[in-house]
């Protein structure tokens, strides 16, 4: 990934949220997972009162590998909306097991895709990365400057097959 500071701190003078207004964009006064998000997506009431929809991408929006931020800026997967990026959406299927599902009213992945967008519980998707990047590329030794690259990995799905249709994932539990 490459970092995108910022407005005040990269060379385009770029909010960052630009690019999450891409593939996440407010529809009217609502956010875009309330109004198209999947009628599948799982919400946490008992954990917080006034959970709701939210939508979550994935490049992060603070990077330059995010599909919002412009070609003509430095942007590597611009892509004119979040349309074009992998539709999913998160679902618990019971206690401490969650499953991500292609939205099926979309046409299906071709894993072209430069992105993803889904619709997940607000509680999930603040509370799962919260402060990164940000926090960590600010914080002492892993601070990061504008267009700085940095590795993301996942090792929960390393187990996955993409090869299919359907993707499959055995992650196993810590």
């Amino acid at each position: 990934m490459k970092y995108l500071p910022k407005e005040i701190k990269n060379k385009h003078n770029r909010d960052p949220q630009l690019n999450r207004d891409t593939i996440c964009p407010k529809v009217g006064s609502d956010v875009w997972a309330k109004v198209y998000g999947h009628p599948d997506t799982t919400l946490l009431p008992e954990i917080s009162t006034r959970d709701a929809k939210s939508c979550d991408e994935f490049a992060y929006a603070a990077t330059y590998n995010s599909g919002g931020m412009p070609q003509t800026l430095g942007g590597l997967n611009e892509v004119s909306s979040g349309d074009e990026c992998v539709q999913s959406y998160a679902t618990r299927v019971k206690q401490g097991e969650w499953h991500l599902y292609d939205d099926e009213r979309k046409a299906g992945p071709t894993w072209q895709e430069s992105c993803g967008r889904s619709s997940m519980s607000g509680w999930i998707n603040s509370g799962s990365m919260a402060g990164f990047p940000g926090a960590f590329a600010a914080a002492g030794k892993f601070h990061l400057l504008d267009e700085d690259e940095y590795w993301v990995q996942f090792p929960e799905f390393e187990h996955c097959d993409a090869s299919k249709t359907t993707v499959t994932c055995t992650v196993p539990k810590p």
